[in-house]
């Protein structure tokens, strides 16, 4: 198995990033956070263009940090971040006929772009 892939990252500054959700007005309870924010061994999947490597930033105007995660590398990074990294998804539209007589265009469903598979050492 390939070792965690070590950029050089200032761990304290990737451990106070801000943990971006679905939800910007939902607030962590103090477990749940240190959850989050537990440093974890994962492997990166390009699932929609494989063997190509995906720069990304993450955080806001004040407190960010860029990453860059290689098909089939692995990274040691805050579970939060894997799960953003996850969380992106291209939709797939389909045609559906909308009663009048006409085909209108629909969101069928959504495709994952990334999978963070955690790696158990």
């Amino acid at each position: 198995m390939e070792q965690a892939t070590e950029q050089k990252i200032d761990w304290t500054k990737l451990q106070k990033l801000p943990i971006i959700g679905s939800d910007p007005q939902k607030k962590y309870t103090e477990k749940e956070e240190k959850h989050l924010r537990e440093l974890v061994n994962y492997e990166f999947m390009n699932l929609e263009e494989p063997g190509l490597s995906q720069t990304f930033a993450y955080g806001n105007a004040k407190n960010k940090h860029t990453f860059t995660f290689v098909h089939g590398s692995s990274y040691r990074i805050p579970r939060f971040i894997a799960r953003h990294v996850e969380s992106k998804s291209t939709p797939m539209w389909g045609w559906a006929p909308d009663g009048s007589g006409r085909m209108t265009k629909t969101k069928k469903g959504s495709k994952s772009r990334f999978q963070m598979r955690e790696v158990y050492e």
